[in-house]
């Protein structure tokens, strides 16, 4: 009789416990199967990409023209759509690399700031993002691939020459900017580190891996950040984007940027949470302050800015540029009438 009373004993233990651990299961499937198509997932934003750049608020300065147009780079999984912004041959030249669930139109403003300042500008939409091809993001991993082509693109454009004769390098090769935004800080980062051609780098709030923004990410959307989400997260990013924590550290190139005397800018806004603002923290002290500057603004572009604070804000960006970057000399108060004189102009700053 006693042996019977045992096994009753086990058999409702089993009872219970099989269906708990199946029903954890299908919880733990379930959370991980959501939370990574909630982090990867893009918020496609076309907002105003067709009346851009062709017509520039009044407000933007006085130029009549901007000299621009319309470039494909061939990505690691697509083509990504963008837009240079021609200064001039030869000239500087800075590639601006959008956040998660923005686009090329919401970095305008900046990017013609830095144009009216003297450097070329390569705008384009990251990978299911804006214009550009693919579905889902993969926070940073493709996309330093992407940025890597882009960067190549954009050493590699040619403009007509105002002399005549054979067409003419677009930009510096010798001297290129990067700037991002979240996504496009960190992917900034990791291809200014590898790239010799960069030499100066602006990141806004930025994160020292993918596996520290995925995470970041977790706990924004649901409120969740410990070993067990985190680690399940882990496994579905894995599981659906092999490799995805491959694309490196920040923290690995901090010896490239010291012994090649590269310089970056780290900007940490008040406006973000104290998890990302510990994040880019991080990235500013891992690369030290022989390299590093770090710059604390009111708000990030992690959201689309106007008025005195986009104002503020990309000073700040064009000043570190002008003046720990390579110095360029800024659109005169007269500007040029049209695409051709904006050629010549920018032809003559080259030739001095």
């Amino acid at each position: 009789m006693p042996p019977r009373k045992k096994k009753t004993r086990v058999f409702l233990y089993l009872k219970f416990f099989i269906p708990a651990m199946a029903l954890a299961l299908i919880v733990a499937i379930g959370y991980t199967v959501y939370a990574v198509n909630a982090i990867t997932k893009s918020n496609r934003s076309l907002l105003s990409i067709k009346s851009f750049p062709k017509k520039l608020p009044d407000n933007w300065g006085k130029v009549v023209s901007l000299t621009w147009k319309e470039v494909s780079i061939s990505g690691a999984s697509g083509t990504l759509n963008g837009w240079v912004l021609v200064r001039g041959a030869g000239l500087p030249g800075i590639i601006i690399t959008h956040g998660l669930n923005s686009s090329r139109p919401d970095m305008m403003d900046l990017g013609y700031r830095l144009w009216e300042r003297g450097y070329n500008v390569l705008m384009y939409d990251l990978r299911a993002h804006g214009e550009s091809a693919a579905l889902v993001t993969t926070l940073g991993a493709s996309e330093k691939k992407d940025l890597l082509a882009a960067i190549e693109t954009f050493k590699t454009m040619k403009i007509s020459s105002p002399k005549g004769g054979d067409e003419a390098l677009l930009v510096d090769s010798d001297k290129i900017g990067l700037y991002g935004v979240n996504i496009g800080a960190y992917v900034s980062l990791i291809a200014g580190g590898e790239q010799d051609a960069v030499k100066a780098v602006v990141a806004d709030m930025p994160y020292d891996s993918v596996r520290d923004f995925a995470h970041l990410r977790a706990r924004e959307l649901f409120g969740l950040d410990n070993f067990i989400t985190n680690g399940l997260l882990d496994i579905g990013l894995q599981i659906s984007q092999g490799g995805i924590y491959d694309a490196g550290t920040v923290r690995a190139q901090a010896g490239s940027y010291q012994s090649k005397g590269k310089i970056v800018a780290v900007l940490i806004a008040e406006n973000q949470p104290k998890a990302a603002q510990r994040l880019a923290e991080s990235v500013a002290a891992s690369l030290g302050p022989s390299v590093c500057e770090r710059i604390d603004v009111p708000k990030s572009r992690t959201l689309p800015l106007a008025g005195k604070d986009a104002d503020l804000y990309n000073e700040r960006v064009c000043a570190f540029f002008a003046q720990r970057g390579f110095p360029v000399i800024p659109l005169s108060e007269s500007a040029p009438a049209s695409p051709a004189d904006a050629a010549k102009d920018g032809a003559k700053r080259a030739d001095k």
